[in-house]
């Protein structure tokens, strides 16, 4: 069951129940439930008209009781009515019980404090006199009692199981209610007397929760009506004209129109199917202060037709959360030059354009977290002075360059883009030096193989396939870092009003797509080398092994599936993802709890098909270390066979490591990401940076550089076998020549 709602006060220390909203009496401390109120005029055929607008029935009039607030109803009464009473014995007390109603209740002027009187339920009993006198007459503000114990104590009186009047110590008898005399100082003992709440409705006085359709128009003092998929149409609410409240959200509505509600001040209009919300709708609702248009498929807002100059002057919050404006002109809003908080939040807005001439210097609070927002002019908020806090996903918002003079940049609230800075693609001195590290590694490493490769050394097995294969995609890893480190220096100092045009360029795209292509075209021959090894250790008599045309046929496959993956991103069934502009290193890793399109497809591909493979390739490597333990004993030579499973056994640590350190963090931050655990964003930029790179930079020396340094050690022990057998020829030579000599 819904809480009783409040209204708040201007104050805002101070609340009161929306009933005694615009009834005549002031709650408010600054009067604020009262100062705004517009009170229909009386029909002086039915009704007579207080000096301060309350009307009452005209039977009312002169009829001994004050119905108007201040008496008004009997000022102008020329005689009073007096009626005889019989007698009786004195002193008694005299309940006014209605109108010409009294009962006189004896009293026993024979009072002893030994022997005290009972008094009848709901009386209070004076201490000196044994008087009994009606609750409602302690603490009334009226000595009653002798002694005048009826007044004290007062501000710690208490009446548990009674009605307490409105800002007074008086409390009521349920009798004493709605009896037709007003007891309370404010006769609010004799309000909703009369009141019915509407089937399906929950109500408080005069605040309604309805969920179904009702007359509302036969409940003409209604102050509160929250109708949330009620199905009711503003026209149903017409006749209601003292709303202060009104909720009308998910009622499916297609157009405003007979809205002329002089006192509302919160109106709710979300979830709706409006397209278009004009002044000309808002007109009638001079009052306004507060307005909700969230998630209505809105294409026109606030279309000029009549200037309102009341309306512009009030309203100061307006909610367009979740609506569907992909432009959004801040000159819309120069009808309220006092407007100041505005929710644009989880809305497809993606450009904001203003004119600071028309754009509304009050607002104070700016919220458009969850909308996508690339484009802004630079002096979108210079000229809003008084902007105290915003809002936003977009970090270029919270740049100092674009917020006013003298705003506190800790009231800006947006998540820092974990590789950009308000100045520079790569936001940290760190990022920028491994990454030419790693890519001059990658470009002159793999080159520098490539070539000994293919012109030096003569291609004769799968082997020497796999490794030119290996270092072509390792180069293309170099070719992607180079790109991103040149579009660093190309926007040093000015990256903020670049980085939209950066990511969605085609150079972003096609490092991108290097990466990418690098990335699994470099696990996937890894996979084959650690297969082809597999084969010539466990089957080193059989033919089952790649050779060279077998080994190019299979690396020509690779490069079909490593093209293709990174190439269906740019497809046009998913070029909407906007795959490779998602940051501004152009690749999206799916290690941070936060959601993309293409998501699922990065997860699939970076974390659980990489994954496998790097528990293929383990798996592989640990066979192939076994296989050379179990083959070195079977050989004679121990010694050399012992040196050459050593380096043999070195070089498959070093190359299971590298894969190792590359993807089990991918794999395992992925999995822990989907998970729920939260992964900070700055782990992204390391991975990009530190991680996927580390391969290409290394794969050179550890396939490579490590045989040639194994070669050179092979051919070093060769010379000096060949010396050793020299020397100990030229020694037998000598030993047998002094044998001839003796």
């Amino acid at each position: 069951m819904p809480h009783p709602p409040s209204f708040t006060c201007a104050n805002g220390r101070q609340s009161v129940p929306f009933t005694l909203v615009c009834d005549f009496r002031s709650d408010c401390i600054d009067n604020s439930d009262e100062s705004f109120c517009h009170h229909l005029p009386c029909d002086q055929t039915v009704n007579f008209q207080c000096h301060n607008g309350q009307c009452v029935k005209r039977q009312a009039v002169c009829n001994d009781a004050e119905d108007c607030l201040h008496g008004g109803d009997e000022d102008l009464c020329t005689t009073a009515s007096f009626f005889p009473i019989k007698a009786v014995t004195w002193p008694v007390v005299i309940n006014l019980e209605g109108p010409r109603t009294v009962r006189l209740v004896p009293i026993n002027t024979t009072y002893s404090t030994d022997q005290p009187l009972d008094c009848p339920p709901a009386h209070f009993q004076c201490p000196d006199s044994g008087y009994c006198l009606s609750v409602f007459t302690r603490c009334n503000g009226v000595y009653d009692c002798q002694g005048r114990q009826d007044e004290a104590d007062c501000d710690r009186y208490t009446c548990p199981g009674f009605y307490r009047c409105r800002a007074s110590a008086v409390c009521l008898t349920a009798a004493e209610m709605c009896d037709g005399v007003s007891h309370c100082p404010q006769h609010d003992d004799e309000l909703l007397c009369d009141s019915v709440c509407p089937p399906g409705c929950t109500c408080y006085g005069h605040a309604f929760f309805c969920g179904g359709p009702f007359q509302a128009g036969q409940f003409a003092e209604l102050r509160y009506l929250h109708a949330n998929g009620s199905g009711l149409r503003p026209a149903d609410v017409s006749n209601n004209t003292m709303l202060v409240y009104l909720n009308l959200a998910s009622c499916a509505l297609r157009e405003l129109s007979h809205l002329s509600l002089p006192n509302l001040h919160i109106l709710h209009l979300g979830d709706n199917h409006l397209t278009e919300v004009s002044d000309e709708h808002l007109f009638h609702l001079p009052n306004l202060r507060h307005l909700s248009l969230a998630g209505n498929p809105l294409t026109s807002i606030f279309r000029k037709q009549r200037v309102a100059p009341v309306l512009s002057s009030l309203l100061h919050s307006l909610d367009l959360s979740r609506v569907t404006i992909p432009v959004f002109h801040m000159t819309a809003l120069s009808p309220f030059p006092n407007i100041e908080v505005l929710n644009l939040s989880d809305c497809e807005v993606d450009t904001l354009s203003t004119d600071r001439l028309e754009t509304p210097t009050s607002l104070h609070v700016l919220d458009v977290r969850g909308c996508p927002l690339t484009y802004f002019p630079r002096d979108l908020l210079q000229g809003l002075g008084q902007l105290r806090e915003v809002m936003a996903d977009n970090y270029k918002l919270c740049c100092p360059v674009t917020l006013p003079p003298g705003f506190n940049l800790a009231d800006c609230r947006a998540p820092s883009d974990e590789v950009s800075s308000c100045d520079n693609l790569l936001r940290s001195h760190v990022y920028r030096v491994f990454l030419a590290l790693f890519a001059a590694l990658a470009l002159l490493g793999n080159l520098t193989v490539f070539v000994a490769r293919v012109f030096l050394n003569r291609v004769r097995n799968g082997f020497d396939v796999f490794t030119i294969t290996l270092c072509s995609s390792d180069f293309l890893m170099g070719v992607y870092l180079a790109i991103i480190g040149v579009a660093d220096r190309h926007y040093m100092g000015s990256y903020l009003w670049n980085d939209v045009s950066w990511r969605r360029s085609a150079a972003c795209k096609v490092a991108g797509f290097l990466c990418m292509t690098s990335n699994e075209v470099s696990a996937l021959v890894v996979c084959l080398i650690t297969l082809d090894r597999l084969l010539v250790l466990r089957f080193p008599f059989s033919r089952v092994r790649f050779s060279k045309k077998t080994g190019a046929l299979a690396s020509g496959t690779v490069w079909v599936v490593g093209v293709v993956l990174a190439l269906i991103p740019l497809l046009p069934p998913t070029a909407h993802w906007g795959f490779y502009s998602l940051n501004g290193i152009c690749v999206p890793l799916p290690i941070t709890r936060e959601e993309f399109l293409g998501h699922n497809y990065s997860f699939s591909l970076f974390i659980v098909f990489n994954f496998v493979l790097f528990m293929l390739i383990a798996v592989g490597q640990l066979l192939i270390y076994q296989s050379v333990q179990k083959n070195s004993l079977k050989h004679a030579d121990v010694t050399n066979q012992s040196s050459k499973d050593q380096r043999l056994a070195r070089r498959l640590i070093t190359i299971a490591m590298s894969d190792f350190l590359c993807w089990f963090p991918v794999g395992l931050l992925g999995i822990l990401s989907s998970a729920g655990q939260p992964i900070s964003g700055e782990v992204n930029v390391a991975l990009a940076i530190f991680a996927l790179p580390l391969n290409s930079a290394i794969n050179p020396f550890l396939y490579t550089v490590n045989r040639l340094l194994e070669k050179r050690q092979m051919e070093r022990e060769k010379r000096l076998m060949e010396q050793l057998t020299v020397q100990i020829k030229q020694r037998a030579v000598f030993n047998e020549q002094d044998s001839r000599n003796v």
